[in-house]
């Protein structure tokens, strides 16, 4: 008991120097001055009164007194304490703190804490516990419980909630103030671990030989005990009495960097415990006309008189959210996805925007017609920029580079035939599509020996059942449309459907895109694949 005492007289002297304003020394010259008996004594008091108001101007002793509950290896339940006849979960404590006022918003705290918290375990249940049993069968297996015993100095920081909320309300809260909090502190402890009937599994703390005995267990001193460092933050509320006394409720997480707290070390280190608390604060000096103004009070003619100015600046006649002073396209029609500058957009970059982009993923730099649609020349399906063989011959068969390809008996050919792209929802095939479909039936005049398996695909809105109906639908509407506008004998063609099983890419629903990307547009699709 002597030990903490003098620590915390020493932990006062040092945190009391930190809360000074001024830093007043002895100003010494080479010159005396005179003066009368009367004069030096009345600044001399003048000195004292001055350093002694810079020094404790809004400062404040708390007093705290309450529980801590531990959470680490040895706990009985997640959240609610446990209790027993050999110990519980809940364990006093105190904390003893120097609070200096920095400015209205800001403050700092110098805490000492004293006290003890604790844990149980009843006998080992399941798989997921592990019992900490360095010395081998001192675990007796009805349960164990640890006590530590700890003294903990803490600087901390304090936010003032109610007064930064002053910022967006006008609310007064009338004498109520909440505070946020964070710190960093040194944590000095003592930890045993015993079975329910008391005899020692292990410790940190104590000193060597105790496990051959089962009470009078010796602490090692203040100095060779364990240290952490330990981080906290938490929330501490306080009421306005009188101008001098606060009323405060405080709680507090203290997470120590450690796995030793509860002697149990399965190297986690996520050991902490929460600190319960009521207490008050007493002022030792307050700093008149210190009260917190509202912002918003100071501030509200002028919000008053920019009005106009702020309507201005909202305004967004063509609804794509981007305001009409920012915006360099403000005629977009309604519906269609813009960018922060408020310009359509165009994924492939072709300078044809999305919304009337028959093809908007063109490859990049490549020439486009009015429709975005890639120019190909030979008529093969392969877009120039990517066609290897610019002068196929019509109707043959290649591969996805435009190289001519041809048709063998084993019936498994790496060939490309484009796809058949449809709007979501619907089997109908547009005008973006004749040129793809006039490519298949084209190859499929000049090769009358193969048949085409037509694989309909959809993206992922709509139920399954609906998406496989609707993939077996495209394929058959291809398949007619094959067969009434260019002659081609439907037997050549057999149906089949992916539904959503088999998308090319996955979509993305964000707020620029709710419905998902303009990406789902590749997975509502019909393909070809040459069989025998």
């Amino acid at each position: 008991m002597k030990k903490k005492i003098i620590f915390l007289v020493l932990f006062l002297v040092g945190v009391f120097p930190l809360f000074s304003q001024e830093n007043i020394e002895d100003n010494k010259t080479h010159f005396s001055i005179d003066l009368k008996e009367e004069d030096r004594s009345e600044k001399s008091r003048l000195f004292s009164r001055n350093n002694f108001n810079n020094l404790f101007s809004n400062t404040e002793i708390n007093i705290l007194v309450g529980a801590t509950q531990f959470y680490g290896d040895i706990k009985q339940f997640d959240f609610r304490p446990s209790y027993s006849r050999f110990s519980d979960e809940l364990k006093p404590s105190y904390e003893l703190s120097i609070t200096k006022k920095i400015n209205p918003l800001m403050s700092m705290r110098g805490s000492f804490i004293s006290g003890e918290f604790g844990g149980i375990h009843s006998e080992k249940i399941g798989d997921d516990y592990e019992v900490y049993d360095p010395y081998n069968n001192f675990y007796e297996g009805d349960g164990e419980y640890f006590v530590t015993n700890f003294n903990e100095l803490d600087l901390q920081l304090l936010l003032n909630l109610s007064n930064v909320s002053s910022f967006f309300s006008k609310i007064n809260l009338n004498n109520f103030n909440l505070f946020m909090k964070t710190g960093i502190g040194i944590h000095v402890f003592n930890s045993l671990n015993r079975n329910f009937s008391g005899t020692y599994i292990y410790s940190y703390g104590y000193e060597e030989g105790i496990f051959q005995q089962n009470d009078n267990f010796i602490k090692k001193s203040f100095l060779d005990s364990p240290k952490e460092i330990v981080y906290l933050y938490g929330l501490n509320s306080e009421y306005i009495l009188n101008d001098k006394i606060n009323l405060n409720l405080d709680i507090t997480k203290r997470k120590g960097n450690t796995d030793y707290w509860d002697s149990h070390n399965n190297n986690a280190n996520n050991d902490f415990f929460n600190f319960y608390s009521f207490g008050f604060s007493y002022k030792i000096l307050n700093q008149a006309n210190n009260d917190w103004l509202t912002p918003l009070e100071n501030i509200e003619k002028d919000v008053n008189s920019n009005n106009a100015n702020i309507e201005w600046l909202s305004e967004d006649k063509d609804n794509d959210g981007v305001s009409d002073a920012f915006d360099k396209e403000p005629k977009t029609p309604i519906g269609v996805a813009v960018d922060g500058a408020g310009v359509s957009l165009d994924v492939d970059m072709d300078n044809i925007p999305d919304y009337l982009d028959s093809d908007p993923f063109s490859t990049r730099g490549a020439i486009v017609d009015n429709n975005g649609v890639e120019f190909d020349t030979d008529n093969d399906g392969i877009p120039d920029s990517k066609d290897l063989e610019s002068n196929t011959e019509i109707g043959a068969i290649v591969n996805q580079y435009g190289i001519t390809v041809s048709v063998g008996n084993s019936g498994n050919h790496k060939s490309y035939l484009p796809s058949i792209y449809f709007e979501s929802g619907s089997s109908y095939i547009n005008n973006s599509n004749l040129k793809r479909i006039a490519t298949i039936a084209i190859m499929m005049n000049n090769n009358p020996n193969i048949k085409l398996l037509v694989i309909g695909n959809t993206d992922e809105n709509g139920t399954t059942e609906f998406n496989n109906k609707l993939a077996l639908k495209r394929s058959e509407e291809v398949i007619n449309y094959l067969a009434s506008n260019f002659n081609i004998d439907k037997n050549r063609f057999v149906t089949s459907g992916n539904g959503e099983e088999k998308p090319l890419t996955k979509e993305v629903v964000s707020a620029e895109f709710p419905n998902g990307n303009t990406l789902s547009e590749l997975n509502r699709r019909v393909d070809f694949q040459i069989i025998r």
